[in-house]
């Protein structure tokens, strides 16, 4: 995914410039449409405040979690950035300015048992990090197993009539 790969993924731990901020949250089904609505007029953090729940919390820069999800599915098949709400996501993301996934039931039934972090490996996940972002970040492997563990929790709060709307800003 070439969109994640900018300038801006590798400065996670320069602390003189701004981070990304990664959110997860549940939301019922039925208040999709609401969302897009939101979105639209401006009011989307107003809405998902008064209609979702925070399931997740992850501490490192949303940068990190925008190389993770390529790494999952270029190196486990746990594609998180596809699902039946991609128009959805794709309009979040063009009317917000901030890249924006919907995690979906579907998702959680495939993923959720392949996301067990002592599956993964952190050296691993360092290199891969170092090579997609061409930086040398020797603790990313930490924030990139830290992230795994929080798209674990997010999928696993899911409900047939929620999605979790996971967001990068």
């Amino acid at each position: 995914m070439e969109m994640f790969r900018q300038p801006c993924s590798v400065v996670v731990f320069c602390p003189t410039t701004m981070s990304a901020i990664a959110s997860f949250i549940k939301l019922p089904k039925s208040a999709l449409e609401g969302l897009r609505n939101a979105a639209a007029s401006g009011t989307d953090h107003d809405y998902l405040s008064v209609n979702g729940r925070e399931v997740a919390e992850y501490r490192w820069s949303g940068y990190v979690l925008a190389t993770l999800l390529p790494y999952l599915e270029e190196k486990h098949q746990i594609d998180l950035m596809k699902s039946e709400y991609d128009e959805l996501a794709a309009f979040l993301t063009n009317t917000t300015g901030a890249t924006h996934f919907i995690f979906t039931p579907g998702q959680r039934s495939a993923f959720l048992n392949r996301l067990e972090p002592r599956a993964f490996s952190e050296a691993e996940m360092r290199q891969y990090f170092n090579e997609f972002n061409a930086t040398n970040e020797q603790e990313i492997g930490r924030a990139m197993l830290d992230g795994v563990n929080a798209l674990r929790e997010s999928l696993g709060q899911i409900e047939d009539t929620s999605i979790v709307v996971f967001s990068i800003s």
